[in-house]
């Protein structure tokens, strides 16, 4: 596993130190300060479990030292070990006084027990002790962060910057969570911002390269400077799998899909046991079509690390599209789901036990707390395994869980109209609509073209048309964003209006953007079809 770390040193002064410091500390065993840094330093160069050992044999010279023991329980909690770093923070709680510290460790402990509710309650009662300390607040949003609350989120890290205006951390959070409520405008703003202050941090530079991407700016000058953003990336992050992802993203919006995977399959071929490498190079698989080795990468990331819910849902999104699986799987899958049709159900390796089924269940049971991960299974239920009941009320869990977020609104009336359920798929995506925020194009536009066809079958033309016209004016301001998506879209609306020659100019002018698939092959299907009913005086 990859972990990021922000230091201020040079690696070769990093280095010498390590070397005065670890000399100091053998001719003076007994004492602790020396020890402490070298410690420090150990973690800031990655060598965790020296520096646990050192962390240990600190807190053995000095007992007292709570906020040692926090850091030591922080990286016992980053390599997966909960229970030593529970016991590390148990300690840490009987030394403290002071009450809101002792609030935010409790809130430590709970997160080591999976109990992230508990956590919440903990950082609340912390934050409203000590208001102006930026720790609680920062602790209270990550919690919300891993439960995919993004407006928990966002109200957490207002006050962050409330106290501070230019927290980098708090920026960048902040700047994720306005995406996923739809607020681009507002996000655009915070990466502004972060631009200014942090340009050169690496977590700012992979939010920029991936703005730069998905608005096509790949060729012209444009371009350059795009590419000598990842090459300071590749710099700062030699082997970060995200300044490698955006190099090969960086290739296939020119048009070089073959050299953009390329990349990925040498990133993995280099770096074999890292998860999030075949992750992505399953995903760069899948994005240009190829779908049955994508599920083979994305098999190699689950059996790395199956403890990711990207993983999981990566395999969810993959799977459906496999022509060719190999032998079926002949046993009895894990109830409640049943086996589906023909290219659902499967092995695709040697001797693995995976199917798309088995994956669904387990995915519910390792990520409860997730609303995309009850959306995701209702859309797979619904569309592979026409379980439309069980689809349509595992699909409502996530509104349930995020019940004033626009997309789980959106994400559950789709699953309600691919079940045939049109009237409450529109009283679904309705109710999405009235959370959206000013300006939210990048989830408004779906939405009104779902609204149109769900109107369309519900026999109502009337609100058909003006929905699908929605979309379309909602289309020009998406451009801005996203050119490629505002195309597919377009063609969609169009279509729903009947202007085939609009619709055809639309989807020609998305694929000349290096539009992905599964939007690729959906449009290259439509395309034929609307070419063979050109009526008379059509243009190409």
């Amino acid at each position: 596993m990859n972990a990021n770390l922000i230091v201020s040193e040079k690696l070769a002064r990093q280095q010498q130190k390590l070397i005065t410091l670890s000399k100091y500390v053998e001719k003076y065993p007994q004492g602790w300060k020396k020890r402490l840094e070298l410690a420090n330093l150990l973690y800031e160069m990655g060598n965790w479990q020296q520096a646990v050992t050192e962390y240990y044999q600190v807190i053995e010279r000095q007992p007292q030292l709570i906020n040692v023991r926090l850091q030591l329980g922080k990286i016992l909690q980053l390599m997966g070990l909960k229970k030593e770093a529970r016991e590390i923070y148990e300690q840490a709680l009987l030394l403290s006084e002071n009450d809101g510290t002792q609030h935010h460790i409790k809130g430590l402990i709970a997160l080591c027990t999976g109990e992230s509710q508990e956590a919440i309650t903990a950082f609340n009662l912390a934050t409203s002790l000590e208001p102006k300390k930026v720790v609680h607040w920062l602790a209270l949003a990550q919690v919300h962060q891993g439960r995919e609350s993004p407006l928990g989120t966002l109200s957490a890290l207002e006050q962050v910057l409330t106290i501070n205006p230019d927290d980098v951390m708090a920026l960048i959070y902040s700047y994720d969570a306005l995406l996923e409520v739809g607020d681009i405008s507002a996000a655009r703003g915070r990466l502004n911002r972060l631009i200014v202050i942090a340009g050169d941090d690496f977590r700012v530079l992979q939010r920029q390269i991936a703005q730069c991407c998905q608005m096509r700016l790949v060729s012209g000058e444009e371009g350059k400077q795009t590419k000598k953003m990842i090459t300071s990336l590749l710099r700062l992050t030699p082997d970060g799998v995200g300044a490698y992802n955006s190099l090969a993203y960086y290739h296939i919006l020119r048009g070089d899909w073959r050299q953009g995977v390329e990349v990925l399959a040498k990133f993995t071929a280099e770096h074999p046991q890292h998860p999030y490498g075949w992750y992505f190079y399953g995903r760069c698989l899948s994005d240009t079509g190829e779908y049955q080795k994508a599920a083979l990468m994305m098999e190699k990331a689950y059996h790395l690390y199956p403890d990711d819910c990207e993983i999981y849902r990566g395999l969810c999104e993959i799977l459906p599209f496999v022509t060719s699986p190999p032998t079926p799987l002949h046993l009895p899958l894990p109830p409640p789901a049943r086996r589906g049709e023909s290219g659902t159900s499967f092995i695709f390796g040697e001797g693995s036990k995976i199917t798309l089924a088995s994956i669904v269940e387990e995915m519910l049971k390792r990520f409860p707390e997730l609303w995309s991960v009850w959306a995701t299974a209702g859309r797979v239920l619904v569309e592979h395994f026409q379980e439309f009941e069980r689809g349509c009320q595992v699909s409502q869990q996530g509104t349930e869980l995020q019940p004033q977020l626009a997309d789980a609104w959106f994400r559950h009336g789709r699953v309600l109209a691919k079940a045939g359920k049109h009237q409450e798929a529109v009283e679904a995506l309705l109710k999405g609509w009235a959370l959206l925020p000013v300006g939210g194009y990048q989830l408004s536009v779906p939405a009104a073209v779902w609204l149109g066809e769900s109107y369309k079958a519900l026999c109502d033309a009337k609100t058909s048309k003006k929905w699908w016209e929605a979309a379309g004016q909602g289309c020009q301001e998406l451009r801005t964003f996203n050119p490629a998506a505002a195309d597919y879209w377009l063609g969609l609306a169009l279509v729903g209006l009947g202007d085939k020659l609009g619709a055809i100019q639309a989807y020609q002018s998305a694929l000349t953007q290096q539009l992905l698939y599964p939007a690729r092959g959906e449009v290259e299907k439509i395309l034929q079809r609307l070419k063979g009913k050109k009526g008379k005086g059509s243009r190409g």
